[in-house]
C-alpha cells in the first residue's frame, strides 16, 4: 500500500535524524565527562575513545525507545499539520489502519533494540569493566600532576610534577615501604612498563636516588641509580560479572534471585516498551490549530518520563526484594498498555482524550 511505504520511509528518516542527533548529544557528554576522569588521573588518556563506544554501545538500548517514540511523534505530527491525516480519514483510512504499519514498522526496530539489550549491551559493559581494570594500576593511572596522591591501598604516597607525551612522568617523588622499612625515591623522569613476556607491569624511574630506613634513625642509605624498577600490582579482572549489566541474559533466566529477575525484566521493558509508546505517539502527534502544537508534544514526552520513571522505581523494589517477583515490571506495562489503548480509541472515535472537556464544551 502506498501510504504504509510512505510512512515507512518517512519514519524510518525522521528516527535516524532524530537518534543521530540524540546520540551526537550523549557523546559530546560523555566525552566531556571522560576527558575529565582522564585529567584527574582515573585512567589513562589513550582509552578515551573505546570507553566512549563501550558507553555509547551499553545505553543504546534505553537511548533509542525514545527517539523512536519521538521520530513517530515528529512524523504523525506533520501529517496531522499537513492534513494528510484528514485526507486520510476521509479515504476510509483511520487510526485504526494506521495502527498496523506503526505495529510493524516499531517490530522491526524492536528486533534491533532487543539484540543490543540482550547481548550487545551485556557484552560492552563487561569488556568496559575489563578495560578499566587492566588500564587502572596503582600508579600512573592515579596520578594527577602537581599535588600528593595516595594509592588505591594506602601503603604508598606519589607526587609528579608533570605529564608528558605518551604518559612519561617528570619529577617523581615517590614514598612507599618494601620489606617492612619506609623509603623515599625521587627521580627525573619516569614511565609505566609492560613486560611482553610475562605481562607484568613496572613504574620505571630514571636518574634518581632512594633513601631508605627507619624515621627517627640516622641509619639511611642512599641509592643513585641510572635505572629503577617498581612492580606494580593491578586488580587482576575475574570473569565473574561485578555488576548485574555485565550478567549475560541466560544467566539471568537460568537465576532465580530477586537482582538477576528484575534485570532481565528490565532489558525486555526496552523493546516491549516501544508497542506500547507507538499507539500514544498516535494519540499525542494530534495537531489542533486552535490550541498550538506544543502542548501535546509536552503531555507526549511527559508521559514518556512518567512511563520511564515508573519502569525504574518497580525495577528498584524488585531488585531490593520489596516487590513479588510475578509483579515484577509488569504493572507498569499494564497501566500504560490500558492508558494508550483507552486514549487511542477516544482519539480515533474524534472523543477529546479528557472526558470532562467534552462536558465543559
Amino acid at each position: 500500500m502506498i501510504v504504509h511505504k510512505a510512512f515507512y520511509r518517512e519514519t524510518t528518516q525522521t528516527t535516524l535524524l532524530v537518534t543521530v542527533t540524540f546520540l551526537v548529544l550523549y557523546v559530546v557528554v560523555s566525552l566531556v565527562k571522560l576527558l575529565s576522569e582522564a585529567a584527574s588521573g582515573e585512567f589513562p588518556a589513550h582509552i578515551v575513545f573505546a570507553l566512549l563506544g563501550l558507553e555509547l554501545l551499553k545505553n543504546l538500548a534505553m537511548i533509542l525507545p525514545l527517539t523512536v517514540f519521538i521520530g513517530l511523534l515528529l512524523t504523525f505530527a506533520r501529517w496531522y499539520r499537513d492534513s494528510e491525516i484528514t485526507v486520510l480519514a476521509a479515504c476510509g483510512v483511520g487510526l485504526a489502519r494506521l495502527l498496523r504499519p506503526t505495529f510493524v514498522w516499531v517490530a522491526a526496530v524492536s528486533v534491533l533494540v532487543a539484540s543490543i539489550a540482550f547481548y550487545l549491551a551485556p557484552m560492552a559493559a563487561l569488556v568496559l569493566h575489563k578495560i578499566k581494570l587492566e588500564n587502572t594500576s596503582a600508579y600512573a593511572a592515579g596520578v594527577v600532576p602537581g599535588r600528593f596522591t595516595s594509592t588505591r591501598n594506602g601503603r604508598a604516597m606519589f607526587y609528579v610534577e608533570r605529564v608528558g607525551h605518551h604518559g612519561r612522568l617528570y619529577n617523581i617523588f615517590v614514598s612507599n615501604v618494601q620489606s617492612g622499612k619506609s623509603g623515599v625515591l625521587m627521580a627525573q623522569r619516569g614511565y609505566e612498563y609492560r613486560n611482553p613476556h610475562t605481562g607484568a607491569h613496572y613504574l620505571v624511574l630514571l636518574n634518581g636516588r632512594r633513601y631508605q630506613g627507619v624515621p627517627g634513625q640516622a641509619n639511611y642509605r642512599v641509592l643513585r641509580y641510572g635505572t629503577y624498577a617498581l612492580r606494580l600490582k593491578r586488580r587482576p579482572f575475574s570473569p565473574k560479572p561485578a555488576t548485574r549489566d555485565e550478567i549475560p541474559t541466560l544467566t539471568l533466566l537460568a537465576s532465580s534471585s530477586p537482582r538477576a529477575i528484575a534485570q532481565w525484566q528490565w532489558r525486555l521493558a526496552q523493546p516491549l516498551s516501544l508497542f506500547i509508546l507507538a499507539p500514544l505517539a498516535l494519540v499525542f502527534a494530534y495537531t489542533d490549530t486552535r490550541r498550538g502544537a506544543f502542548a501535546p508534544l509536552f503531555a507526549a514526552i511527559l508521559a514518556y518520563f512518567a512511563y520511564a520513571n515508573l519502569l525504574s522505581i518497580a525495577n528498584a523494589l524488585l531488585a531490593s526484594g520489596q516487590e513479588a517477583s510475578w509483579l515484577g515490571l509488569w504493572w507498569v506495562h499494564g497501566l500504560f498498555a490500558g492508558l494508550a489503548a483507552t486514549l487511542f480509541l477516544r482519539r480515533a472515535r474524534g472523543r477529546p482524550l479528557v472526558p470532562r472537556l467534552a462536558m465543559r464544551r
